[in-house]
């Protein structure tokens, strides 16, 4: 897999996860497990922000656009379809061998795709 899309796909569970200990429910069990959701979505921003300069920023300035437009900005591919917005992708796309070696987009929403098999 591309460095560039292993990069984003990193960045995109990161926002998740920073989202995730925002959340007062998670955040509630995260104490009563003793732990600090404080520190840990410090810790994490320090993460994000550290691999979004290693980015493109090309890439990067696409992806906050789509993360803020969308929410996810990356997405799989699941049987031909973009999993953002079930489009039907063109056969090139699925065909072609490289197909996530190269910093793909979907033609329809134009989240970055990958895909799984």
């Amino acid at each position: 897999m591309n460095k560039e899309l292993e990069k984003l796909i990193s960045l995109h569970d990161l926002d998740v996860m920073i989202s995730d200990l925002a959340n007062k429910d998670i955040s509630k069990q995260e104490k009563k497990l003793g732990l600090s959701p404080d520190s840990a979505a410090n810790e994490l921003q320090k993460m994000r922000d550290e691999l979004a300069s290693t980015i493109v920023r090309k890439n990067r300035d696409l992806y906050e656009q789509l993360a803020g437009h969308y929410g996810n900005a990356v997405v799989p591919v699941v049987n031909h379809r973009c999993s953002g917005c079930f489009t039907q992708l063109p056969t090139a796309f699925f065909t072609s061998q490289d197909k996530n070696d190269l910093v793909e987009t979907c033609p329809s929403c134009g989240r970055f795709i990958y895909w799984c098999d």
